[in-house]
């Protein structure tokens, strides 16, 4: 069983790489793309340069008791809020022409884009799974669905509920909720430090992108486990095929 596991264990390996590599390759050809290369400059430049920036002006206002750079690193973090929400519209504006082939085509169009690679790579390993005893796949499948659960509770931990209401709601639920504690603390009178909002506002977007890396995972998780699946389905009617007919005796 310990060897049927390692080459269950390795198939997932190669699919996983598999993958990769046929995303590095869609990237390569992309990088072509002016269009692409000005999406890739606006996340850097326009999401992450800002907030990454503000965190060193932030640090650098504490030691020199520079009001004008925690100002500053404040409006970087508003840029950076800003470049986050217009993201959506950003990416319509540059993929106008494909957008039009989603609206003409919708369903076709996804399958080409999110279906067509995963599918080739698929089946390229599950005959591999196939060959592994039903005991490795059953368990194999018990595992990775152990794991992602713990996964997800992992990460909730620490994201909370970000991932279910998205950047939006919960950055206006982020600022509201900063701006009423902070008048309810100056009604009773105590003042209330800036820093730690400062520090809250650039985690929420730090949380976000983190969100978004779990999502991928989950995603990544559930397909090797639907994966694991069908082989094992597959596996069962291979095996039901094979068996010979009762004899019936007259």
């Amino acid at each position: 069983m310990t060897s049927e596991s390692e080459k269950y264990i390795q198939i997932k390996a190669q699919i996983e790489q598999a993958y990769k590599q046929a995303v590095r390759t869609t990237r390569t050809q992309r990088k072509s793309n002016k269009t692409y290369r000005i999406e890739i400059q606006y996340f850097w430049l326009a999401m992450i340069s800002p907030s990454i920036l503000a965190v060193l002006l932030a640090i650098i206002s504490t030691f020199y008791n520079a009001q004008w750079l925690y100002i500053t690193s404040w409006g970087l973090i508003a840029m950076s809020y800003l470049a986050l929400f217009l993201y959506p519209f950003i990416g319509i504006v540059l993929y106008r022409h494909s957008l039009i082939k989603v609206i003409t085509a919708p369903f076709a169009s996804l399958l080409e884009w999110n279906v067509k690679m995963v599918m080739h790579v698929d089946a390229q390993y599950l005959p591999q799974l196939i060959s592994l005893p039903h005991e490795t796949l059953k368990l194999g499948a018990l595992e990775l669905k152990s794991e992602r659960c713990g996964f997800e509770k992992r990460t909730y931990m620490v994201t909370g509920a970000l991932e279910k209401i998205g950047i939006i709601p919960g950055s206006l639920a982020l600022f509201i909720g900063i701006s009423t504690l902070t008048k309810t603390l100056d009604s009773v009178g105590v003042s209330a430090s800036m820093d730690w909002i400062f520090a809250v506002t650039v985690a929420n977007i730090f949380f976000f992108f983190m969100c978004g890396y779990v999502q991928m995972m989950l995603v990544q998780y559930n397909r090797m486990i639907a994966l694991t699946e069908l082989a094992v389905e597959l596996k069962k009617e291979l095996v039901e095929t094979q068996e010979p007919a009762p004899c019936q005796h007259g």
